[in-house]
């Protein structure tokens, strides 16, 4: 490009100067109760696709969410109101609060999978279930497989809404670690991170309480002998062994030698 086609091209670009900029409020979607989280200064196709990011603690008020983060992306501007219209983006756990939940010697397993809810909504959720010591490989694999099929069960059966609402308010998570500390013990189980791939055009959310309940998912687990049995009923190996050891010994040593 000359340098002539050049200084046409910044001349026709027209300056926008602050003094033609606005305040946008934005406001949270229907499943956060239509809550404002923020102001944008812009134009009205400058503010369109813009994304929010805000904390949990923000809707909740609990200290224990202050390590959740939430996004938004601004998808309707109405420029009489000024006021945006906004569709949860995903969330994610600080990277702090993530490294906290694998300690020494133990296992982090790890999970990242796209599931299609009911009504079309496409996430991608990572998960990491962490040990409370180093765990087998086959271990490992038993457990990645029951956080994988507990998420699909929940993401065919459920509307996009409530599938938000129990991956950031933990529901799905308690799930997986019922299922999934009968193969290992864990220490933590999260759903780390979640981001929205895609979804229909034209849907409108609806009104989801947090407190709502969820069923009880049950996935298939082939699980070991020692896994079958309850915790009370299971007996120390090496005990055992040296026990019935000691009792043979004692009587041999009572039976009475032949003449």
């Amino acid at each position: 490009m000359s340098q002539k086609a050049k200084r046409k091209k910044k001349a026709k670009i027209k300056k926008v100067s602050f003094k033609d900029k606005d305040w946008y409020e934005i406001i949270s979607p229907k499943i956060f109760k239509f809550k404002p989280i923020g102001e944008i200064l812009g134009l009205d196709n400058t503010v369109l696709g813009r994304t929010v990011e805000n904390l949990l603690f923000d809707f909740t008020d609990d200290f224990n969410d202050i390590n959740l983060k939430l996004r938004f992306k601004v998808i309707n501007v109405n420029p009489e109101t000024k006021k945006c219209e906004t569709i949860f983006l995903g969330h994610q756990y600080t990277n702090d609060f993530v490294r906290s939940l694998v300690g020494r010697g133990a296992t982090k397993i790890q999970t990242i999978q796209n599931l299609t809810t009911k009504d079309g909504f496409i996430f991608r959720v990572t998960t990491i279930c962490s040990t409370i010591k180093r765990a087998r490989s086959s271990q490992i694999v038993l457990i990645r497989k029951i956080s994988r099929d507990i998420l699909k069960e929940f993401a065919k059966s459920l509307n996009h809404e409530k599938f938000i609402i129990g991956m950031i308010y933990g529901e799905f998570q308690n799930q997986i670690a019922r299922v999934a500390k009968t193969i290992y013990p864990l220490s933590s189980s999260k759903l780390i991170k979640s981001v929205l791939i895609s979804f229909p055009e034209g849907i409108k959310d609806k009104a989801v309480s947090p407190d709502e309940q969820f069923e009880i998912v049950e996935v298939d687990v082939k699980r070991s002998r020692k896994s079958e049995i309850k915790r009370t009923e299971r007996i120390n190996v090496k005990k055992f062994v040296q026990k019935k050891k000691h009792t043979t010994t004692n009587k041999k040593e009572e039976s009475p030698t032949s003449d």
